[in-house]
């Protein structure tokens, strides 16, 4: 029996939900309202004999682990390693164990730290002065103690010897990134070692979870020898800053609610929010968005709206993050604070509550604010400077993956500037003629093939595309490709088309397949899938094809089986209505074999 069936069988699923979730009997299962989706009635149905959940609201549902994995917000092996630590169970890797255990020493020194960071914050005279400060910077009390705010003594090494005294080890006190060692020091008396954080307002760093990973330290009393205003925990077995984001372990679950995270530069504009209410907000922490941040907040929702900090510096870092999180095909919106009221939301907040509340309601799509930017007290009558914002707005438009979309932005532009649409279609398929020809290591738009694609769809393009630039491949994935996962798609036709030409030549021949598809007076879609950018794929060998598609034909899976699964819990709430106990089961037992 292996870990995952183990952890089963000593998991009751009612009451881990429970722990979520109030749950009520109904006959042999439990009903309760789903945590994933407003409802008045229960429509989250737990089957304690199947050990499975489903929601008939939001079309959601699986096992003990899928359900850690979605409103905890986990990859499927942390919520292994979640769940196995709950049941109890010993996971049979080596390194795991030993990474585990450091770790957890690890975890458990940050915590020690945190404690005593906010002690003398909160209680000892040392922390007069910090404290001053957040009450001028209209901290409460209630939220200090809910960030567990600290502030660490301009001493050289008060928290290291704490920690030594406390027991633990100097090299583990390193590893934390507490401490700093100088060459030559000795570590068995300590000489040498001092406290990285001196003279700071210490935020903790949580993960999702709500575990203290690190710190950033803000500097009370700036002087020649301070260092950097913020200072944040190094990279450690605890800490990566490229995927923390401050502030989600309270944010995740009203970031799911509201269906938009709020992202704004700073540790003191997400606290500010959170203590006006405005609770789906987080920060990154000392960089830009970064790809592995977007795909955690992609967890939570598909929609971000991102602060652009009134400098120089936040309006080019929020412009980095917009692009980062277009490419990763979320939605983005730009929260713009009123010129002269504020330079961020902590000082807006402060200023006038309603005004950043109202800006974040009202924050415009990313092109929109492009337009309002570039097009703001632009002299009409000077030819130079028009095609300056015809170019720059022309590079923002040929990003958008949707022609009808696209189209409009172009007559929009054309309105503004009183310039030709036909002119501006040229310029734009100039510029989309350089993105085709950019280097193998830009990243390019996706081009869908009509309208807008569901991420489903988008799987199923990106594999078409790879199978018409490299149709050697398409006999490997002949027997996996299931043609459920195209019915009801714009790509069962292509498939079907397919087959047949494949059947008859025994290869897939691709002028063939495009004219077994050509439709007079429109686009072939086998040169869109053939012109739509696919990674580096200029640079991919047919055997790193063969790769891809293989593991673009396991994501199509498991979607089907996702989109297969709601169909499902569809047709069983219809059973239900209709008291047939009989059809409810052989439901039952179908949508259970779609997950084995």
């Amino acid at each position: 029996m292996n870990d995952t069936q183990i952890i089963k069988d000593r998991t009751d699923i009612v009451q881990l939900i429970g722990e979520y979730v109030k749950v009520k009997k109904a006959g042999i299962n439990w009903r309760a309202n789903c945590p994933f989706h407003h409802e008045k009635t229960p429509s989250f149905m737990v089957h304690p004999e199947k050990q499975i959940w489903h929601c008939f609201g939001c079309g959601k549902g699986g096992d003990i682990f899928s359900f850690i994995q979605e409103i905890e917000g986990l990859e499927f092996i942390e919520a292994l390693k979640l769940l196995a630590k709950r049941a109890g169970v010993q996971l049979d890797t080596h390194k795991m164990q030993v990474d585990t255990s450091q770790r957890n020493r690890l975890v458990e020194i940050v915590a020690k730290a945190s404690a005593f960071y906010y002690h003398i914050l909160t209680v000892l005279p040392a922390g007069e002065n910090a404290r001053k400060y957040l009450r001028n910077r209209q901290l409460t009390e209630q939220t200090i103690t809910q960030c567990q705010i600290g502030y660490a003594p301009e001493q050289w090494d008060l928290l290291t010897k704490y920690l030594l005294n406390k027991g633990y080890s100097i090299d583990d006190i390193v590893a934390s990134g507490l401490i700093i060692k100088r060459d030559g020091a000795d570590t068995k008396s300590g000489r040498g070692l001092y406290d990285r954080f001196r003279g700071r307002i210490m935020f903790p760093l949580s993960d999702a979870h709500g575990t203290i990973v690190g710190f950033t330290g803000r500097v009370l009393i700036e002087t020649e020898n301070s260092g950097g205003k913020y200072v944040n925990t190094p990279q450690t077995l605890l800490y990566d800053k490229s995927r923390l984001l401050f502030g989600l372990h309270k944010a995740k679950t009203e970031i799911r609610n509201k269906d938009l995270a709020v992202l704004v530069e700073g540790q003191m504009d997400v606290i500010a929010c959170h203590q006006a209410g405005m609770m789906h907000v987080v920060a990154v922490s000392g960089t830009a968005l970064t790809p592995e941040q977007v795909k955690i907040l992609k967890r939570y929702t598909n929609n971000i709206a991102i602060a652009f900090d009134a400098d120089a510096a936040g309006q080019s870092a929020g412009k980095r993050g917009s692009e980062v999180a277009l490419e990763a095909g979320m939605n983005v919106h730009v929260i713009q604070i009123p010129k002269g009221i504020a330079k961020d939301a902590d000082e807006c907040l402060k200023k006038n509550p309603d005004v950043w509340f109202r800006a974040v309601a009202e924050a415009p799509g990313l092109l929109e604010w492009y337009f309002r930017t570039v097009l703001i007290g632009i002299d009409q009558k000077n030819p130079a400077a028009k095609q300056q914002a015809a170019d720059e707005l022309l590079v923002q438009i040929k990003k958008i993956p949707f022609a009808v979309e696209r189209d409009e932005w172009l007559k929009r532009l054309g309105n503004e500037l009183s310039i030709n649409i036909e002119l501006l279609r040229e310029e734009l398929k100039k510029n989309k003629q350089a993105v085709l020809a950019a280097p193998s290591n830009q990243i390019v738009p996706v081009v869908p093939v009509a309208g807008r694609a569901e991420p489903f769809e988008v799987l199923l393009q990106e594999f078409w595309s790879l199978v018409i630039k490299f149709p050697e491949n398409y006999e490997f994935f002949r027997d996996f490709l299931n043609p459920e996962y195209m019915s009801g798609t714009i790509f069962f036709t292509l498939y079907e088309n397919a087959e047949k030409l494949y059947t008859k030549d025994q290869k897939l021949v691709v002028n063939n397949l495009r004219e077994s598809v050509h439709q007079e007076g429109q686009e072939n879609p086998v040169d869109l899938l053939f012109l739509r950018p696919y990674k580096n794929f200029f640079d991919l060998t047919s055997h790193q094809a063969k790769l891809e598609l293989e593991q673009l034909l396991n994501r199509i899976k498991e979607q089907w089986r996702k989109r297969r699964g709601k169909e499902l819990e569809r047709e069983i709430a219809k059973a239900e209505a209709e008291h047939d106990t009989g059809q409810v089961a052989k439901l039952l037992h179908t949508l259970q074999s779609l997950s084995s």
